[in-house]
């Protein structure tokens, strides 16, 4: 099966404080079940698209969407926008998994996170509304657990590259500054500022979010971690367990020589050239359908 045979449809959605938000909907013509596709920092919707469309051809929906303040949810002037990563967690995506159920009433939803997408599933409360959760490359983000060649990397980039967009433009300006799209101010200091903590956003949950919503009764997450990644490798990923300690969590290591490759990496395992990762969180979804 293709997997760019399906076109997406433009949709747009209201955050759960009034926000619109912007989303791309790959759907067959007779779905099965629904996945929802969450974003890592500074990774537009479009990164997932070819991902998104295999799915679609596997007879999933997948609702792929950009947080507020981010690619096509950005608004006209970027020096105002006062989002911040916990507004992406608590307001955006709980409105798209609504938005998804919506659309596809009756069928079985899951969620899929990649790095931030993975974190922010205990800062939803909706999240109970899906039947499994799937992780890619979810860890912590404190500096000091990656790997060490690329920690140079990460201090030219939070105290010599970011700052100096932010002074010049008002916000992360994308591209020029960094590989990812351009962010709103607030992001980049609440990002800067959880990465340099042991416990990189907890502090943040426990005082603004009472905690959050990590009590998964059960939820069954399977987690799809690399053994090339720098950022989410064996010693940061142990903090997205921790996280989650309730729920019916399972570590699946995929090496490079496993998809027939050189190199994955925090993100490669949504490239064209991956692709044949793409079938194990499909195959995953399904078997729990067959067990439910």
């Amino acid at each position: 099966m293709s997997d760019s045979a399906e076109v997406p449809t433009d949709v747009q959605f209201t955050s759960r404080d009034g926000v619109r938000l912007a989303g791309s909907l790959f759907a067959p013509p007779r779905p099965g079940a629904a996945l929802l596709i969450s974003s890592g920092v500074g990774y537009p919707r479009a990164f997932y698209a070819r991902f998104a469309a295999y799915g679609a051809a596997r007879g999933f929906a997948c609702l792929t969407y950009d947080y507020r303040g981010l690619g096509d949810s950005a608004p006209a002037d970027m020096r105002a926008c006062a989002a911040d990563l916990l507004d992406w967690g608590c307001k955006d995506a709980p409105a798209a998994l609504d938005c998804l159920a919506a659309r596809c009433p009756g069928l079985p939803l899951f969620t899929l996170g990649h790095s931030f997408g993975g974190q922010l599933v205990g800062l939803m409360d909706n999240a109970q509304m899906a039947r499994g959760h799937a992780l890619v490359a979810v860890g912590n983000g404190f500096v000091l657990l990656h790997d060490p060649a690329d920690w140079w990397k990460e201090f030219l980039f939070f105290h010599v590259l970011g700052p100096l967009s932010i002074a010049r433009h008002g916000y992360l300006k994308g591209t020029r500054y960094w590989p990812g799209v351009s962010m709103p101010r607030r992001v980049f200091w609440q990002w800067r500022r959880w990465c340099h903590r042991p416990g990189y956003y907890l502090r943040d949950v426990r005082d603004r979010l009472q905690g959050g919503h990590f009590v998964m009764h059960g939820a069954p997450m399977r987690h799809f971690a690399f053994t090339d990644d720098p950022v989410a490798n064996r010693r940061s990923e142990g903090f997205t367990r921790a996280c989650y300690q309730d729920a019916d969590y399972h570590t699946c290591w995929i090496a490079p020589e496993d998809l027939g490759t050189a190199h994955i990496g925090h993100s490669g395992a949504f490239s064209q050239q991956l692709k044949a990762f793409w079938p194990k969180p499909f195959d995953w979804f399904e078997r729990l359908m067959g067990e439910g």
